[in-house]
């Protein structure tokens, strides 16, 4: 059990939970909170870390001041391996151009708040991360309701945090961001998200687009789908497409897209693009 096993010798209220297969990082989650029984719930990735002892308490006071289902902290994004390199730890405050200290958003404007769209009417996401949050358990509980056990149960490793956060903030009733920092995200250039296994990558990012397509349909938010195809395209969708399922599956998506009056016109030229580029194999959005 190694670590955790030590610290659950010194503290009874920690619970290891082991699977028998691997099923991947959302089902794991999943399972986590399914499990959970307090209040609130915090994410932390193997590879990060908590900067901050107080922000717990932060947070527990800020939700129960304000009755907010979902307080978020700042965070930073360092390099470790520059970290042991030079002795200092490289600092990029995230996020912070989109988001305001004590900034409360309450139902509808909370289900619009991850994406922000642009000027030109496209969207762009903003926050695509679980941790750095504390969650009413009830309210992650939700949504992992209406995802379903036939999307975490897909033995997804990629694009996990994103598609929770999809169906959470529109679940949730209400949002509080602070400028307290309390996080360190670590660009581990080794983690699942920067692999090289193209084919995993690209399915598990084929069946979160397929979700989010379902989810949006019908609404002015069926945009965010072209956008996500349009903004992975090249790290995660093209190299993925050796699959045939693969590609088979993203000319389904992009063909329903391209007849929908909620893709903007901009991003329909561009979907087009895609699957010229699908056929000629040339690898631009």
């Amino acid at each position: 059990m190694g670590v955790a096993g030590n610290f659950k010798k010194f503290d009874k209220r920690i619970k290891i939970i082991k699977n028998k297969d691997n099923k991947g990082v959302l089902y794991s989650k999943s399972l986590g909170i399914l499990k959970a029984k307090g209040k609130f719930i915090m994410f932390l990735d193997s590879d990060d870390l908590f900067v901050n002892e107080e922000i717990f308490s932060i947070c527990y006071e800020e939700a129960m001041e304000d009755d907010i289902e979902i307080v978020e902290f700042s965070g930073l994004e360092s390099d470790f391996n520059q970290f042991q390199i030079n002795g200092t730890m490289p600092k990029i405050p995230l996020y912070s151009r989109y988001k305001k200290n004590n900034e409360i958003i309450k139902q509808p404007q909370l289900s619009q708040y991850l994406y922000k769209k642009l000027e030109d009417g496209r969207y762009k996401l903003i926050d695509g991360y679980l941790w750095g949050k504390s969650i009413k358990t009830q309210v992650l509980k939700k949504t992992l309701k209406i995802i379903g056990p036939n999307i975490y149960e897909k033995r997804l490793n990629y694009g996990d945090d994103r598609l929770i956060n999809l169906v959470l903030f529109r679940v949730a009733k209400s949002f509080k961001f602070i400028k307290e920092y309390g996080y360190i995200y670590n660009q581990n250039n080794e983690s699942i998200t920067h692999s090289n296994t193209t084919i995993k990558n690209c399915r598990d990012e084929l069946n979160i687009i397929y979700f989010t397509y379902h989810f949006t349909k019908n609404t002015n938010e069926t945009d965010i789908v072209a956008y996500e195809i349009l903004h992975r395209w090249n790290k995660i969708l093209y190299p993925g497409l050796n699959n045939k399922k693969n590609k088979k599956k993203l000319k389904k998506i992009i063909k329903r897209l391209l007849k929908d009056k909620f893709v903007s016109e901009v991003n329909k030229i561009r979907l087009l693009n895609i699957t010229i580029n699908m056929t000629s194999n040339i690898s631009s959005a």
